[in-house]
C-alpha cells in the first residue's frame, strides 16, 4: 500500500511522454511491457520538497474530449454518500470498483494518471519482532511512473472531490500493490473504450510482468524528516 509519493516531475511536463504514441487504435491485449521497480534507499532530505501525502494536492493527467490535461486534486476522494462517515479514500481495489455500482461514475468518467518517480510502501516484517518499515519504490528508468487512479475532479470546486490511487493483488491475503504503469503502457488506462473486464485482465499481466520485489535492507527507515 502507497503511504506517499515523489512527484518531482510536474503531470504538464510529463505529458511530453506521450507525444509521439499513437493512440488511434486500442493496444488491448498485447503484451505489458516488464517496468523494473526495485527498492532504494529513501531520498536524502533535501530531495523531499515534492514528498506528497494524504490530503495533500497532487497533479494527475486525465483525457476529455480526446484531449489529455492536467488537474491538481487531492489525495484522499469523499463521495457524497461517505462524508461525515469516513475518513477519505486513499486507495480503491480494482476488484471492488468493478464490483460496486456505488463507483459506477467515477470507474467510467474519473479514470486518472498519476506521475512519480517514486513511492513509499509498507513492508511487512519477515519475523514478528522485526518492526515494520517504509520501502521507497522507483524504476531504474528515467522516464516517470504513471500510478492509476480515479478522481472526481469538479469544475467548482466541491468538498467531495479527490482521488483514490487503484490497488490490485492479493484478496485473500489482502496484500493489495498500486497499480503503475511505464510511459509505453500508461495511455490504456485512460482509453475510454476500457471495460473493466479488460482492467483486470491488465492487471493480472502486470503482476506478471512485474519482477518480484526483494528489499535490498531490513527494516529500512527513512531519515528523519521525512515520513
Amino acid at each position: 500500500m502507497c503511504d506517499g509519493l515523489v512527484q518531482h516531475v510536474s503531470s504538464k511536463d510529463s505529458l511530453a511522454y506521450f507525444a509521439q504514441r499513437d493512440t488511434s487504435g486500442s493496444r488491448f491485449g498485447t503484451p505489458v511491457t516488464p517496468l523494473d521497480l526495485h527498492e532504494t534507499p529513501p531520498p536524502k532530505p533535501q530531495e523531499r520538497h515534492s514528498l506528497i501525502k494524504p490530503n495533500m494536492q497532487v497533479s494527475a493527467i486525465r483525457r476529455r474530449g480526446g484531449h489529455l490535461e492536467c488537474i491538481k486534486v487531492r489525495w484522499g476522494w469523499s463521495p457524497i454518500w461517505s462524508v461525515g462517515t469516513m475518513p477519505p479514500l486513499t486507495h480503491l481495489p480494482l476488484h471492488l470498483v468493478m464490483r460496486s455500482k456505488v463507483f459506477d461514475p467515477i470507474k467510467h468518467e474519473g479514470r486518472v494518471l498519476v506521475a512519480v518517480e517514486g513511492w513509499y510502501e509498507s513492508q511487512e516484517p519477515s519475523s514478528p519482532s522485526q518492526a515494520p518499515h517504509l520501502a521507497y519504490m522507483t524504476s531504474r528508468q528515467s522516464a516517470p511512473i504513471f500510478l492509476a487512479a480515479l478522481a472526481q475532479a469538479s469544475e467548482t470546486p466541491f468538498g467531495c472531490d479527490g482521488l483514490a490511487l487503484v490497488t490490485y493483488g492479493d484478496i485473500a491475503h489482502q496484500q493489495q500493490r498500486v497499480l503503475a504503469f511505464s510511459a509505453e503502457d500508461a495511455l490504456d488506462w485512460l482509453e475510454p473504450e476500457l471495460g473493466w473486464e479488460q482492467a483486470q485482465q491488465l492487471a493480472a499481466r502486470l503482476n506478471g510482468a512485474q519482477p518480484h520485489l526483494e528489499p535490498t535492507t531490513k527494516n529500512q527507515r527513512p531519515a528523519q524528516g521525512g515520513l
